[in-house]
């Protein structure tokens, strides 16, 4: 296999595995964004060129590639997320908590809360407190909000200590200092979930390279296998089949460590 078809397979997975537009990350309005056949033109010639220098095996492979990367980066980015937005929402009750402890009303308590956080809980923070002032459910508003969060559980035990503290006539300030213990200790628990988890995800992570391992020993002692996988036919045939089972065996070991996860 010559150097151009192994660049082309490169250039391959970096198109497919290129973050998203520069507009989209910084949440520009929908009618100034372009549109997605306009974001997707500069990665046709990509794909035309490459079928058109390599054979069809590496180009299947180099999709499988790209999606097995584009899959972990967005799963990886998810991850980071939640455990930010848990310990955003958890130092946001803290303060709650504070501003209720001195008799501030819960509506400012939760006012003061939202200015204090990042727009990814105090954005949320202050729409319950506008629906509060407007009469609205609270509860249910607390509820709405978990559809777009990265960690609804905590959302959902909001709302239950709100109902419980607005049907029984219990104080606002120990149920939300309730909910704040609460969720501090389901945070603490993620964190350490996830911390014992890294071995797993190491071992996963070594048993993909071992085939690749293989293949580079292989052609230290002259066997010459990536010349075989590489030249199309049967030894593409193998590649893809290779390829496609250590993509799957990662993003299954990612499902099944995502399930011990809170």
């Amino acid at each position: 296999m010559s150097g151009i078809h192994v660049s082309a397979v490169l250039l391959a997975v970096a198109v497919l595995a290129a973050p998203r537009p520069a507009r989209r990350r910084l949440s520009i309005p929908a009618k100034h964004r372009p549109s997605g056949r306009v974001v997707a033109v500069p990665a046709v010639p990509a794909v035309l060129v490459l079928a058109l220098m390599v054979p069809p095996s590496l180009v299947l492979v180099s999709l499988v590639a790209g999606t097995l990367v584009a899959v972990r980066v967005r799963r990886r980015r998810r991850d980071r997320r939640r455990r930010g937005e848990g310990q955003q929402l958890a130092a946001a009750l803290e303060v709650l908590v504070g501003e209720l402890r001195i008799g501030a009303h819960p509506l400012r308590a939760f006012t003061i809360a939202a200015c204090e956080s990042d727009d990814a809980v105090g954005a949320p923070m202050r729409a319950v407190a506008t629906r509060a002032q407007l009469g609205a459910d609270v509860a249910g508003g607390l509820r709405s909000m978990a559809t777009d969060s990265s960690v609804p559980a905590y959302w959902h035990r909001l709302a239950v200590f709100w109902e419980l503290a607005a049907e029984h006539g219990l104080a606002m300030s120990v149920l939300m200092r309730a909910a704040h213990r609460d969720i501090v200790d389901r945070q603490r628990f993620a964190d350490r979930t996830h911390a014992a988890l890294a071995g797993a995800r190491a071992t996963a992570a070594i048993l993909a390279c071992l085939p690749v391992l293989g293949v580079l020993l292989g052609q230290l002692i002259g066997a010459r296998p990536v010349r075989f996988l590489f030249s199309g036919g049967p030894g593409g045939v193998l590649l893809l089949i290779g390829v496609t089972l250590i993509s799957a065996g990662l993003i299954w070991a990612d499902r099944i460590i995502d399930r011990l996860v809170p």
